[in-house]
């Protein structure tokens, strides 16, 4: 089975959408739109009636709703959503909490859907070890709830297809890259989106050009990157 991005031109890449029950990273720099894609995910299955989480490291609640307002989703118009802002120097404290609690929050909502924006935050407080856990763990908490989920990270400034500490790529089952591409300097960069990685599943790797508009992100499936 799989779950509808929201966005058409992406579920089309993916023949469907996200599969049920995958972990999926979505990465790129400032400005690419990984929250918008993000709250795609979750306002799509607010609108077919899922209990979705939004679980965020950086922005409050007023703060989502209001950017995902700009983009035409207007999230609260429902009760079956709940937006939890964390801040990342307490889980960094006492992780052993989010592990016996999330579950529980999982449970009692009977969630399906959550996007998790942005984890980059959070591993930034940690060392190498430490963020191989810590993203092993949330893995494996949505996987045995059977939570189909959206993480968000920045991507390598050098390496635009893996993410900032290179490690996040390896815990999910599927990894989508948002690329600012410049022909040179004084140009206006173009919006490009890969799908880099989507196990079990035949896609095209090839980057398909995609905007950001007052309605939120459009990809053009069918069209190249010139």
């Amino acid at each position: 089975m799989r779950l509808s991005t929201g966005i058409k031109g992406l579920d089309s890449i993916l023949g469907g959408g996200i599969p049920k029950g995958y972990v999926v990273a979505v990465i790129g720099s400032c400005g690419t739109g990984k929250t918008t894609l993000g709250l795609h995910f979750i306002y799509e299955g607010l609108k077919n009636g899922e209990n979705c989480i939004i679980l965020s490291f950086e922005e409050d609640e007023e703060s989502i709703i209001r950017n995902a307002m700009s983009v035409g989703m207007k999230l609260e118009e429902f009760k079956n959503l709940q937006i939890i802002r964390l801040e990342a120097m307490s889980v960094k404290k006492s992780f052993e909490k989010v592990e016996s609690e999330l579950p529980e929050l999982i449970r009692s909502f009977n969630a399906s859907r959550m996007l998790i924006d942005s984890i980059s935050i959070l591993e930034t407080l940690f060392s190498e070890q430490e963020r191989y856990q810590i993203l092993s763990a949330f893995k494996r908490i949505l996987r045995s709830h059977g939570v189909t989920a959206i993480f968000t990270s920045e991507a390598d400034k050098f390496q635009p297809t893996s993410s900032k500490y290179g490690i996040l790529e390896y815990i999910c089952d599927g990894l989508i890259c948002l690329k600012m591409i410049r022909k040179s300097e004084l140009d206006e960069p173009s919006l490009g989106l890969e799908v880099v990685k989507m196990r079990g599943i035949k896609h095209s790797r090839k980057p398909k050009p995609y905007t950001i508009t007052e309605k939120g992100i459009i990809v053009y499936e069918e069209a190249e990157i010139m």
